[in-house]
Formats: C-alpha cells, structure tokens, sequence
C-alpha cells in the first residue's frame, strides 16, 4: 500500500504537461465589454435582473441589487446598502421605458439610460452603470 502512493502522485504528475500562457492571454477578460450594446424595448424588460456589475460613486454604497419586473409596469427588488452592518432594502414601485430609451424604475428615481446586449440589461446614468444578468428562475 505504501507503494501505491508514490505510484499514483507519479502518474498524476507525469500525465500534467507544462505550458506558456501567451501574454496576451494572461489577463482576466471582461466579456461585458466587448458586448454589441442597443436600446432595451418593453417586451425585453420583464422577468428576474440580478446585478453582474455595478461601476460609479454608487458602488461606493450599494453591495448587492436584485429587480423583478412585470410585464404590467410593476417592479420589486431588494437593494444590499454597505454599512456597518450592510442592510437591504425593500424597493417596489412601477417602472417606465420612455420613448428616449430611458428606464424609470419607481416615481423617485432618477432615469436611466437601458440597453441590452446577450441576456445582460445596462443602466446608465448619473451615479454610475450598472449591469444586470438575467436570471432563470425555476
């Protein structure tokens, strides 16, 4: 038995071939920005949005974001504020997509300019973008 050890340490480490990365290819890429960005529609807004990115002097506070948006105009969501502690808080309300391809998600809100891109929706306004993925919920 004590053979077998060594045998196997031997033949996983034999079996791992050495390899140069290129250098080009040694950096994390992040596939939001190659993404060919257009202007969100209505019937594309619907359904479960959980953030993927979030980039501003809003990521200075905000540490998670979750929406649901209905179909009928109606929104829920949960925001994580940074503390101390963290909180969430609750948001709903209705949203709007205007004619200029602005997002209003709730009378208070400041609008955001929507676009789409693979599943992706990105808000862009004055407290920075933020990039939601969309959710499958099952």
């Amino acid at each position: 038995m004590k053979l077998l050890a060594p045998l196997t340490l031997l033949s996983f480490t034999a079996a791992c071939a050495s390899s140069v990365v290129a250098v080009e290819d040694r950096n994390v890429r992040d596939e939001l920005v190659s993404l060919a960005w257009r202007p969100v529609t209505a019937a594309e807004l619907p359904g479960h949005w959980r953030v993927r990115s979030l980039e501003g002097p809003a990521a200075a506070v905000l540490m998670d974001i979750t929406y649901w948006l209905d179909a009928d105009g109606h929104f829920t969501g949960a925001a994580l504020f940074a503390g101390p502690p963290p909180a969430y808080e609750v948001l709903s309300g209705t949203w709007k997509l205007a004619a200029d391809g602005t997002l209003q998600l709730g009378e208070e809100a400041e609008p955001a300019v929507a676009e789409t891109a693979g599943g992706f929706l990105r808000l862009s306004g004055a407290e920075g973008s933020l990039v939601l993925e969309r959710a499958e919920v099952r």
